[in-house]
């Protein structure tokens, strides 16, 4: 307890209100407090009696006089060795690694284009590719999944094309599935025994294949004439120009348009180039190549004879390969359609037309070239909609040097 002395005095106006350093409770004007002499510390007089001076001052005082300061030389600073440095494993304990969860976004991206390959993949390989890389912006550390989501980006990439591809083959209107022409090829003895109206335009029929990388046309031509040696051949434009489509207007280089080969009837299969395209994106072409004149003709036409709304008609083309086929209608409708500033005449019938009879002829039934079938309408949604570029079409827009004469009705079978 701590020694010092007390002045015992009655709380007057300077101790009022004082706090005891022992209790801290204020002195209030008439108690009995105690003043320590040492360093003037206040109490009440009953604290002061149980413990002395409370004051932290008279404490320290105390504590200094009872302990012995202690006191480093230099010599014993320089022999000091420090401590080694604490390694922080020492201070911290290692967490275990966190157990990394499955990407699910990217999962969902792989199944749905895993569902793209059987159903439509034009749409659910686009939407695989866009979850995918919504995926993979999201994706950490902490995930696991990183392959299904490029997988599901490739695939989904594959769906898209592959589909694309067999749609664009399907609704093709020249599309075609060769089924074995070598071992369907036509008798020509019964041909031969026909009567000469069909006889000569099933001999003016040629077959038109055309090469355009992975992907193999089909179509038909119809001979017009003989010249040098070569057979001037009709047919459509986008028989023998993979580039062509119904809003083309421009005419191409001749030398562009390669890579096709005709066949007539009863020969093998020779080269062919391309002789004249018309202007205004209408749908035709000239084509020539070397063909035996013994074994086919040239079609009878007359270029004042017009069509007629009801009138017979028959077509001679090679549909889905089968080559020389003969179907038979009668004109629909006679109508017009226009491409830029041109006017020309088109021939609805409802003769059969199928993939692979463009270009072939339309004929009267007394054997005269009427028009060149060119499209027909979706065999899926409609039938006996058929449609030719008139004869008189052509005669006017070829140039001079390959006029053909205003009539051919010469027996030249």
């Amino acid at each position: 307890m701590n020694d010092s002395s007390a002045n015992l005095v009655t709380c007057g106006e300077r101790e009022t209100s004082v706090p005891c350093e022992r209790c801290r409770t204020e002195l209030r004007f008439g108690d009995q407090a105690a003043i320590c002499r040492t360093c003037g510390a206040v109490h009440h007089s009953d604290c002061w009696n149980v413990s002395g001076c409370c004051s932290f001052d008279c404490a320290s005082s105390e504590l200094t006089s009872t302990f012995p300061v202690l006191s480093i030389s230099e010599d014993e600073l320089s022999a000091a060795v420090p401590l080694p440095a604490p390694s922080p494993r020492d201070n911290f304990q290692q967490r275990p690694e966190p157990e990394r969860k499955w990407n699910r976004t990217a999962i969902w991206a792989f199944v749905v284009a895993l569902i793209g390959i059987p159903l439509f993949g034009l749409v659910t390989g686009m939407i695989a590719m866009v979850i995918a890389c919504i995926a993979l912006v999201g994706h950490t550390d902490r995930y696991k999944g990183l392959g299904f989501g490029v997988a599901a980006i490739i695939l989904g990439l594959v769906d898209v094309i592959g589909w694309g591809i067999g749609l664009s083959m399907y609704m093709s209107p020249d599309a075609v599935v060769f089924m074995g022409l070598d071992d369907l090829s036509p008798d020509i003895a019964e041909i031969n025994r026909l009567d000469e109206p069909l006889r000569r335009a099933m001999r003016a029929n040629v077959l038109i294949q055309t090469h355009h990388g992975l992907q193999s046309g089909l179509g038909s031509g119809v001979i017009l004439k003989f010249r040098d040696n070569r057979a001037w051949i009709v047919t459509n434009r986008h028989v023998v120009d993979p580039n062509y489509s119904d809003s083309t207007t421009t005419v191409p280089e001749l030398s562009s348009i390669t890579d096709f080969t005709v066949m007539a009837i009863g020969q093998s299969v020779v080269p062919a180039r391309t002789e004249w395209i018309a202007p205004h994106g209408v749908d035709l072409a000239l084509v020539s190549a070397f063909l035996d004149k013994q074994t086919v003709s040239e079609a009878m036409w007359d270029s004042s004879r017009r069509a007629k709304i009801g009138e017979e008609v028959f077509a001679v083309g090679n549909p889905h390969g089968f080559g020389w086929t003969h179907s038979s209608g009668d004109i629909s409708q006679l109508r017009k359609r226009q491409t830029g500033l041109f006017e020309y005449s088109i021939l609805q019938t409802s003769t059969p037309l199928n993939p692979g009879n463009s270009g072939g002829g339309l004929y009267s039934k007394d054997g005269f070239l009427l028009g060149i079938n060119s499209l027909t309408g979706d065999k899926r949604v409609a039938e006996g909609l058929g449609f030719s570029i008139s004869f008189e079409t052509l005669n006017e827009l070829l140039p001079e040097r390959l006029k053909i004469a205003k009539t051919n009705q010469k027996n030249n079978n």
